[in-house]
């Protein structure tokens, strides 16, 4: 593989959030805290002292009588109190970085603390689909504060392990919970859960999502025109290109958006939704050339290159006219050549479906 497409590639890749969007980024998991923590201990109230905590078991790393600054907050104090077998999971960065608690863990909560250290050696040398598949197991569980967990470890997931492993998603129950003020950080997996469902009940509200969000440039504009297209299939491609990227109503930043959600259906789709993003983003390009630089950007970053030829096109007529707009285009038009050539030759620039691995 070229220098200059790993390059390309991991630079743009770099930008992207939870299930490939570029603007969101999801809060670090449980999960995350313990693949970047050194140091990890389970902690009861301290028996000479209630309002502080006491090292009951050291996971790694520390010695048992490590001293926890934080004090021990009247609600935690009470449930320690009540239940003599829960502990409160603390972790730390480094020899002197700052304790953070990371959960409080119940009877519920052990077993799978439990299953995530067995696991965690191998996460951390990046076994990724190993640890979002033990969270898919979980999806459906009914204590929510694991629910909870499992949605968060999936929204860490690449929407192609979302789309591949038969995920059992229970869409009355996500309905129920998706307006939730207190849990407003799940919005984006859960609406794309409920494209993947393909449910009836979820179609109404996903398209009056994807308008809502659409005009008022919202971040989870791309979450819901990905699941709209997941639920419709590629004959809404079309009809959502044409309804809001030829639009100029519609700001550039949310075009883009939408501009992300196809190269998204393009790179993990079948042969069918691939040749329907293809021809609604050439389509789209020729009536607003102005889409030409997000087009790079987000086909680009997820190795997708059937826009190759449009944009060359583009930059030759003058329709791209600033300078940065025009080396961003041609680096992927330069790139999108590569891949030709390897591919003529017998030779693999990237993987099957356009994504590093």
């Amino acid at each position: 593989m070229s220098a200059l497409l790993v390059g390309f590639l991991v630079c743009t890749a770099s930008a992207a959030g939870a299930c490939g969007f570029h603007n969101y980024v999801p809060q670090p998991t449980m999960v995350d805290r313990l693949i970047d923590s050194e140091h990890v201990v389970l902690v009861r109230q301290d028996p000479a002292n209630p309002f502080r905590y006491k090292v009951v078991e050291n996971l790694s790393g520390v010695e048992a009588d490590a001293d926890i600054p934080n004090l021990v907050d009247s609600t935690t104090r009470r449930r320690l109190t009540q239940n003599g077998d829960d502990v409160v999971l603390f972790a730390r960065e480094g020899a002197y970085g700052p304790w953070l608690r990371v959960a409080y863990i119940d009877s519920t909560m052990q077993p799978v603390l439990r299953s995530v250290l067995d696991h965690l050696p191998d996460w951390k040398l990046g076994e990724d689909v190993s640890r979002f598949q033990t969270f898919a197991d979980l999806l459906n569980h009914p204590d929510p504060v694991v629910g909870k967990l499992a949605l968060r470890e999936l929204d860490r997931a690449d929407y192609g392990f979302l789309v591949s492993h038969k995920l059992q998603i229970d869409t009355a129950q996500t309905l129920s919970r998706i307006g939730n003020r207190t849990e407003m950080d799940l919005r984006a997996i859960r609406v794309l859960l409920l494209g993947i469902a393909g449910d009836d009940t979820a179609r109404g509200y996903l398209k009056r999502g994807l308008n809502r969000s659409a005009q008022l440039e919202s971040t989870l504009l791309g979450a819901f025109a990905t699941a709209v297209i997941e639920t419709d299939g590629p004959e809404s491609v079309r009809i959502i290109a044409e309804t809001y990227l030829a639009d100029q109503t519609y700001s550039a930043a949310s075009k883009e958006m939408i501009v992300e959600a196809l190269a998204l259906h393009s790179q993990y789709g079948d042969e069918t939704m691939r040749s329907a993003v293809a021809e609604a983003m050439g389509e789209a390009l020729e009536v607003a050339p102005d889409l030409a630089p997000a087009v790079a950007r987000q086909f680009g970053a997820r190795g997708v290159w059937s826009q190759s030829e449009t944009l060359s096109s583009l930059v030759r007529s003058g329709s791209v006219r600033s300078i940065a707009d025009v080396l961003a285009i041609s680096q992927y038009i330069a790139l999108a050549e590569g891949v030709s050539a390897g591919s003529s030759i017998g030779g693999s620039v990237v993987p099957d479906g356009g994504v590093l691995e």
